[in-house]
């Protein structure tokens, strides 16, 4: 392996898991989240943050504005959500499904899965997908 490469897992959890579980403690705990934290969180930008929070008039940063803020964000972690949320967040996915969540390519997606002797996509195997998928920036 390149002494650089760097799995998808690693990337997961340096950068994804951190954001998902920020906003998850956000919510449950009504933390008081200003435009800039919120547009940190995500990988947005301040500017859209305000824009979607204008165009759709969210007050506050409740629990209905995040949602809303990101189904509308361009940030590749809402674009992920929004896509998440288009597939009906189902408890097993098809590799096509799992492949474009996440904007792997479909072809190294199966190639992997092959490998591992996988056929659909669960919560209990996805660390081993992200782990054998290299991350590309």
């Amino acid at each position: 392996m390149q002494e650089n490469y760097q799995s998808y897992l690693e990337y997961y959890a340096k950068h994804i898991r951190p954001a998902i579980n920020e906003l998850d403690i956000a919510i449950k705990c009504k933390s008081r989240l200003g435009n800039k934290e919120l547009a940190e969180i995500l990988g947005s930008n301040v500017q859209e943050i305000e824009k979607i929070r204008n165009t759709h008039d969210l007050k506050t940063l409740n629990q209905r504005a995040i949602v809303k803020i990101m189904q509308e964000s361009n940030s590749d972690i809402c674009k992920m959500f929004q896509r998440e949320l288009e597939l009906g967040s189902p408890l097993t996915y098809s590799l096509e499904e799992f492949s474009y969540i996440y904007n792997f390519d479909i072809n190294l997606v199966c190639e992997v899965c092959q490998n591992l002797n996988i056929n659909e996509v669960t919560w209990q195997n996805m660390p081993s997908i992200f782990a054998a998928l290299p991350y590309e920036q």
